[in-house]
């Protein structure tokens, strides 16, 4: 053998002793199974993690229905209405009217249903409404919000004839909290014109402005209303305007 054949198999053999060492170093220190049978192990999913997050999971939905507010709200209110009746001419036709009304309304997130009841007894009339009631902001009777209303209103009168008009209507009502315990409301009503065989073509609106304060869920406020009423006789061309003003008070409870 030639001695650049022998040196040829010296390196040969020299190289393959020390590539063994290191794929034996590379084992014995963990580098390729260990740190991948970790990475596997970190990633695996079992029954007993299955169960453990179905287990906490639960716990959170116990949590949440203990804390989180309920979706259902209550509110009955009750208030006085003093005002003033005025004709189309301008002029004052009777002074110091009093209506006694009482309402209630229950929700359901953000749909409700309502009722009115109101007795005038200076002008022989009694009011009975049903409202339909549609949430579109806020979250709570107690919180900024804005509701839009749909509705039917019975008035029966008791005057010399007994007189039945039935009229829906349309209402927007904006609350809005100046601080968390005062605020301002405002409502609008549109009655859809009706024909009454006794009263004729009947038209009629509703504002009302109020301001109120909170304590917890006792509500006192106070409204400046203005109603608006048109009415032409059956056959007749003139149309007779009333308009009444004043001032309604009382309280509300929230529940």
């Amino acid at each position: 053998m030639s001695r650049f054949s022998y040196l040829l198999l010296s390196c040969i053999i020299l190289f393959s002793l020390h590539s063994e060492a290191q794929t034996a170093s590379k084992w014995s220190n963990g580098f390729d199974w260990t740190q991948r049978a970790t990475k596997r192990e970190a990633g695996r999913w079992s029954l007993t993690d299955w169960l453990a997050i179905k287990d906490k999971n639960r716990m959170m939905d116990q949590w949440l229905s203990l804390n989180s507010p309920s979706p259902y709200e209550f509110m009955l209110g009750g208030g006085y209405l003093s005002y003033d009746k005025h004709l189309s001419d301008g002029s004052v036709a009777d002074s110091a009217h009093s209506v006694i009304n009482g309402e209630l309304a229950a929700y359901a997130q953000f749909v409700g249903v309502g009722a009115e009841y109101s007795n005038n007894t200076n002008e022989n009339y009694s009011d009975l409404a049903g409202l339909f009631n549609l949430r579109v902001l806020g979250n709570s009777l107690q919180n900024t919000g804005l509701t839009f209303s749909y509705g039917l209103r019975t008035r029966d009168m008791t005057g010399t004839t007994v007189t039945k008009l039935s009229q829906q209507f349309a209402q927007a009502d904006l609350q809005m909290y100046l601080t968390k315990y005062f605020g301002l409301d405002g409502k609008y009503r549109y009655y859809m014109p009706v024909s009454n065989d006794q009263l004729g073509d009947v038209k009629e609106d509703l504002f009302e402005a109020s301001v109120f304060i909170d304590f917890k869920a006792l509500r006192i406020f106070g409204s400046w209303v203005r109603e608006k009423q048109k009415i032409k006789a059956p056959g007749g061309t003139d149309e007779v305007n009333t308009e009444r003003t004043g001032i309604r008070s009382g309280i509300k409870l929230f529940f």
